[in-house]
């Protein structure tokens, strides 16, 4: 089982965004440093508490300040671009990270977003997995282009001229036709796992799933996919909210308390999704974010979570540790690299 991050990131309203995207700066080059195989970013474009607004950028900025860590979208919501111009950008950051782009889809998770792009009365979720098909294509054909599906025309046949090279799109790195497809999984019964078992894709099951739901996801990835159950198991990742500590009887008071990150988080989320009547990944019943937290943060000792993890989810393909804002505390903002460090999978 491998190691990662997940920078949400779920800051207060108030913080900038300049201070924002440093914080996830820093974190990532650490957990290269510490050796976590891999990192995400979400992608928010009118969120005041998830300010990343552009996860492709993220990659980008981040492909010449680490070494070995492989960069994700979680997501990179297709159906917000043309298919032309998103298929240029996955192509630029693969080849920016020599290959360790993973691509996250979504269609939008926050209404407002799409109400902002005008897009309230589109099948979103259709028009990702058009751009989708389309952006094989775009990625790995050597000819001008002229494709037409149903909500698209991609086509370069009118002005492409082979002498002077027009017309034709970058490949990505080395052409490599391995690239990772992720979708997130949320609720019971979510459609993205049946989806990506069948194309042999992989999911990221959300932090804000309770165990149920997390066990859900695991048995209809496995029992849709055609791979092996041990390949298929190899597709699925778990991201958790984790508070990671050397203390001594403290962890729960801490983890728990109003000056906790990581409940900070929960509350933001929770009532988010409360909102839209979304909160039954948390679990059946729950009705505040305290009962949440409970439901989902891990925390103990590196061989507390060590052990916790192993007996549940060793089959897995990686454990994802959610980013916390820093709070200058060093029992909270020692976490993540307690666990880079310290939890043995």
């Amino acid at each position: 089982m491998k190691k990662g991050l997940f920078s949400i990131p779920v800051h207060n309203k108030d913080s900038s965004i300049y201070d924002v995207t440093n914080e996830v700066i820093n974190q990532v080059v650490n957990a290269d440093k510490w050796g976590l195989n891999e990192a995400f970013f979400g992608e928010h474009i009118t969120d005041k508490h998830e300010k990343i607004t552009s996860s492709l950028l993220m990659v980008s900025a981040l492909s010449k300040l680490t070494q070995n860590i492989r960069l994700g979208t979680l997501t990179t919501n297709l159906n917000f671009y043309k298919p032309a111009i998103v298929a240029s950008l996955i192509s630029m950051a693969d080849n920016l990270t020599e290959g360790r782009l993973m691509l996250g889809i979504g269609s939008g998770a926050n209404m407002s977003d799409i109400e902002a792009i005008g897009f309230e009365d589109k099948n979103n979720h259709a028009l990702t997995l058009e751009i989708e098909g389309i952006l094989q294509n775009l990625l790995t054909n050597d000819n001008l282009i002229d494709i037409q599906t149903e909500n698209f025309k991609v086509s370069t046949k009118k002005f492409g001229n082979e002498e002077l090279g027009l017309g034709y799109f970058n490949h990505l790195y080395r052409n490599r036709t391995n690239l990772d497809i992720l979708m997130p999984a949320l609720n019971e019964n979510s459609y993205n796992v049946k989806l990506c078992a069948k194309n042999k894709w992989s999911i990221v099951i959300s932090n804000f799933c309770s165990e149920k739901i997390i066990e859900n996801h695991i048995e209809n990835y496995i029992k849709h996919s055609p791979l092996s159950q041990d390949d298929a198991f190899k597709k699925i990742k778990l991201s958790k909210i984790i508070f990671a500590n050397k203390l001594k009887d403290k962890g729960e008071e801490l983890v728990y308390s109003d000056k906790s990150p990581f409940m900070q988080v929960t509350d933001i989320i929770f009532k988010k999704l409360k909102k839209y009547n979304k909160h039954q990944c948390f679990g059946k019943n729950i009705s505040s974010s305290y009962e949440a937290g409970k439901q989902i943060i891990l925390y103990g000792h590196p061989e507390e979570i060590t052990n916790k993890i192993k007996s549940k989810y060793e089959k897995l393909s990686s454990i994802i540790y959610i980013t916390v804002p820093l709070t200058k505390n060093k029992d909270f903002d020692n976490s993540l690299e307690i666990f880079s460090k310290d939890v043995s999978l």
